[in-house]
């Protein structure tokens, strides 16, 4: 178990660097795009992003769960095997996304009424579309080396896609006016290059002989009852989105994009954090140390997640006021509240470890179906009367609550007795951090007071999120 926690920690320090690279490049061309975008602007690319992402739901249909889990089942029968897994699966998705894709740009008239009052072209919605598409392809190649343990051949990939979507953005915004049709349109140029570039890479795991159709009613009972958790998780994830826009004015919702940007700083940590634990947790699952080592990392993800949200919060002000100009300085209060969202995302993948151990998989998307409701009926009742930061407290507790579900579940198939004392203390001492910093800020009490706060709960944090055993071997290593 102790190899697996330091894999985890390697790999992690490994993605990390990589997702700071490139989460960072996006985050600081933020201020090239507060000024260029107006936040209706803004609030029309939310709502293309958000379309983007209930097609991306449908698209992926629970294949890239498969792909994980089948290409380690087919470990022991060598690369021949694992190659058709990819292979099979990249064939599906190219059959697939052309059949969705036609399908959904012949309601686009439909939702372009309804959501933009008619007044976008059609081929927003075509570059959207097959931009959506285009990620998928280059997303599962890069997706292969981080199956083979090989992190920095992923993460010049995926870093290397980054790089590109920001300089055709630019390019076409910049030196040829598209406006927010160049933002979609860069996205779409890039990914399609670098989905050919990975496959070029990965080609030894590529088997184009002939078609493995074989292998897709095998994967489709595995990934099917993913679907539905993948399009209630999109609502879940959405829905406050929705709400905004339908409650408020679209600034409003360019607001509350904004502030979901500077928040993608703790969606950078989950993303690292999954990345890591994902192949290295499949492992763990079938072995007898398993429930040990999701304890362990149960406990530190939430405990350092909880300090990183902390200390996010106190200095979102100051953030917001250097990136942004003044029409976008009222967005800073939702950076800490809606920061919740993605590490009880990440959590998630702990909370359900049960269900994959038992291959029960299809239980989440009842907890997940009943949080989604809860989700809804939060958003309602709390923008009219809270704002932004309503719609970002929904989310945050409707995550919470997803997380707790799943938890029951899972220890009732396979009992991990994760430590609920110590995890709750966690949360408290975080929410009520988070909680006290934002209320000084706006009573303009801010400079020692929120200073004392922040250190006070990080190190509480801090000294929380190790066991004992482990927090003794840190303190001998740093101790003189």
């Amino acid at each position: 178990m102790t190899d697996r926690i330091k894999g985890l920690f390697k790999d992690s320090v490994v993605y990390g660097f990589g997702g700071v690279a490139a989460k960072s490049l996006g985050f600081f061309l933020l201020p090239v795009y507060t000024r260029i975008f107006s936040p209706a602007d803004y609030g029309i690319i939310e709502l293309l992003v958000v379309t983007g992402g209930g097609l991306a739901a449908v698209l992926v249909l629970g294949m890239d769960s498969a792909q994980s889990f089948f290409f380690f089942k087919e470990k022991k029968a060598g690369i021949d095997a694992q190659a058709g897994v990819v292979t099979a699966i990249l064939q599906w998705r190219l059959l697939w996304g052309t059949v969705v894709v036609a399908g959904a740009l012949l309601v686009s008239p439909i939702l372009n009424t309804r959501m933009f009052d008619g007044k976008l072209d059609s081929v927003f919605f075509l570059v959207v579309f097959l931009g959506i598409l285009m990620s998928q392809l280059a997303g599962q190649s890069a997706e292969v080396f981080r199956l083979l343990y090989r992190p920095w051949t992923y993460l010049g990939l995926t870093l290397g896609r980054t790089v590109l979507v920001a300089a055709f953005i630019l390019l076409l915004i910049l030196g040829c006016g598209a406006g927010v049709f160049g933002y979609f349109a860069g996205g779409l140029a890039a990914s399609f290059l670098m989905a050919g570039v990975g496959w070029w890479i990965a080609r030894s795991y590529l088997d184009f002989s002939r078609l493995h159709r074989e292998k897709w009613p095998r994967f489709l009972k595995f990934s099917l009852p993913l679907v539905p958790r993948g399009l209630i998780l999109f609502l879940m994830a959405t829905t406050d989105r929705w709400c905004i826009a339908h409650f408020l004015a679209p600034e409003a919702l360019g607001l509350y994009a904004v502030a979901a940007k500077f928040s993608m700083l703790m969606t950078l940590v989950v993303v690292t954090f999954r990345q890591a634990l994902w192949p290295i947790a499949l492992d763990a699952l079938q072995s007898a140390d398993g429930p040990d080592f999701l304890r362990t990392t149960a406990r530190f993800y939430l405990g350092l997640g909880s300090a990183g949200i902390v200390v996010l919060t106190a200095f979102s002000p100051f953030l917001v006021r250097l990136l942004t100009p003044a029409e976008y300085h009222q967005a800073y209060p939702v950076i800490g509240i809606l920061a919740w969202q993605p590490l009880f995302y990440g959590f998630s993948l702990i909370a359900a470890a049960g269900m994959w151990k038992v291959e029960k998989t299809g239980w989440s998307a009842f907890t997940m179906a009943f949080t989604a409701v809860l989700n809804v009926v939060l958003n309602i009742l709390l923008i009219p009367r809270l704002g932004i930061n309503g719609a970002a407290l929904a989310t945050a507790v409707s995550f919470l609550i997803w997380n707790l579900a799943d938890l029951a579940v899972s220890e009732h198939f396979w009992p991990v007795r994760y430590p609920a004392g110590v995890l709750s203390l966690v949360l408290l001492i975080g929410v009520g951090a988070v909680g006290a910093i934002l209320t000084l800020h706006q009573s303009m009490r801010s400079g020692w007071w929120v200073a004392l706060v922040t250190l006070g709960a990080v190190s509480c944090l801090s000294l929380l999120s190790f066991e004992k055993r482990y927090l003794g071997q840190i303190l001998k290593k740093i101790s003189p």
